[in-house]
């Protein structure tokens, strides 16, 4: 369940260029779109007129974030030998 600053930070813009908001990038991410040239092909971020300079740091945070949390999901729960 998303937490109120979750659904409220999914509004916020975070490609200015095109107007893409966190909520279609996290959603493009979850979709399988793990890197910033996977998302650029599939929803165009990064390719308005300041090339990704004010955008593309906090899409690479959030698809770090999102492979950490797939990382500490997808440990396996073998005992300790």
């Amino acid at each position: 369940m998303e937490t109120k600053k979750q659904v409220i930070d999914s509004f916020k813009k975070v490609c200015i260029c095109r107007s893409i908001k966190a909520g279609t990038i996290m959603a493009a991410i979850k979709d399988g779109s793990l890197t910033f040239e996977a998302l650029r092909k599939k929803i165009g971020v990064g390719t308005g007129n300041c090339k990704a300079k004010r955008c593309r740091p906090n899409i690479e945070a959030r698809i770090k974030d999102h492979k950490a949390s797939l990382d500490t999901n997808s440990e396996p729960n073998t005992p300790p030998v």
